[in-house]
C-alpha cells in the first residue's frame, strides 16, 4: 500500500513539473491553428481561440512569472501564514483547475463554437476580473506597510490586458455576429455554474491538505520581498 501511494505521488509530481510546458504547447498549436484559419473562422470562433490561448499565459504570470497567486488565494482564504504554500489551495488541486479549463477549450473548439459556449466564457472573464480586482485589493491593504503601492497581483496584468479585452469583444460579438437566444442563456448559466464548481471548489476538496506534499516549494513569488518583511 505504502509503495503504491509512493508512486501514486512520485508520478503526481512529475506530471506537475512538466504539465505546464504542455498547456503552453497547447496554446501554441491553437494559436498556430488559429494564425491558418483566421481568414476561414467567423468572429465568436476566433474570439473563443484567443481565450483559450490566454488561459495558459495566465497561468504562466500566476505560477511563475512573477508567480505567487497562491500565497494570495491562500492568505485570503484565511490560512495561517505558515501553511500559504500549500493550504486550501496547492500545485494539485490549482493543476486541475486550469487544466480542466484547457480541455474544456479544446473540446469546444472541437465541436464548434457557439454563444453558449460564449457566454460561459464571458462568465469566466467576469469572474477573473473581479478575483484578481478584489485579490489585489486584499493584498494591497495586507502589504501596504511592507511598501506595496499598486493592487498588482499575480494574474493581473493577463486579466487586465486579456479576459478585459475578450469580455468586450464576445460582448460586442453578440451584436455584430450572433447573439444569445433566451435558451442559450437559460442553459449557459447552470453550465457555467457547474463546470466553475466542478473544476475549482470540488477539486479543492478534494485535494486540499494540510500536510500535501504538492506545496508550492520555490516560495512567494511576486510576495516573497512583502512576505519576508511581515515575517
Amino acid at each position: 500500500m505504502k509503495r503504491s501511494v509512493a508512486r501514486r505521488e512520485k508520478f503526481t509530481k512529475a506530471w506537475l513539473s512538466c504539465w505546464l510546458y504542455v498547456i503552453t504547447g497547447i496554446a501554441g498549436v491553437i494559436l498556430g491553428i488559429t494564425i491558418s484559419h483566421w481568414r476561414g473562422w467567423d468572429i465568436q470562433t476566433r474570439i473563443y481561440a484567443l481565450s483559450a490561448v490566454l488561459l495558459p499565459l495566465h497561468v504562466l504570470e500566476e505560477w511563475h512569472f512573477p508567480g505567487g497567486f497562491h500565497t494570495m488565494y491562500n492568505l485570503m482564504a484565511g490560512t495561517d501564514r505558515s501553511m500559504a504554500d500549500r493550504y486550501p489551495m496547492n500545485q494539485l488541486s490549482d493543476m486541475w483547475t486550469n487544466f480542466i479549463g484547457v480541455l474544456f477549450s479544446c473540446l469546444v473548439l472541437l465541436v464548434g463554437v457557439n454563444p453558449v459556449f460564449l457566454l460561459m466564457e464571458l462568465f469566466i472573464c467576469a469572474a477573473e476580473i473581479y478575483g484578481h480586482t478584489s485579490g489585489g485589493i486584499f493584498c494591497y491593504r495586507k502589504f501596504k506597510e511592507m511598501g506595496k503601492r499598486t493592487i498588482y497581483c499575480p494574474g493581473f496584468a493577463t486579466m487586465l490586458l486579456g479576459y478585459v479585452p475578450i469580455a468586450i469583444a464576445i460582448l460586442i460579438s453578440f451584436f455584430v455576429e450572433k447573439a444569445p437566444s433566451v435558451l442559450q442563456i437559460v442553459i449557459a448559466i447552470p453550465c457555467s455554474l457547474g463546470l466553475g464548481y466542478f473544476s475549482l471548489p470540488f477539486m479543492e476538496r478534494i485535494c486540499k491538505n494540510e500536510n500535501s506534499p504538492y506545496a508550492y516549494d520555490w516560495g512567494d513569488g511576486y510576495f516573497e520581498k512583502f512576505a519576508s518583511q511581515q515575517d
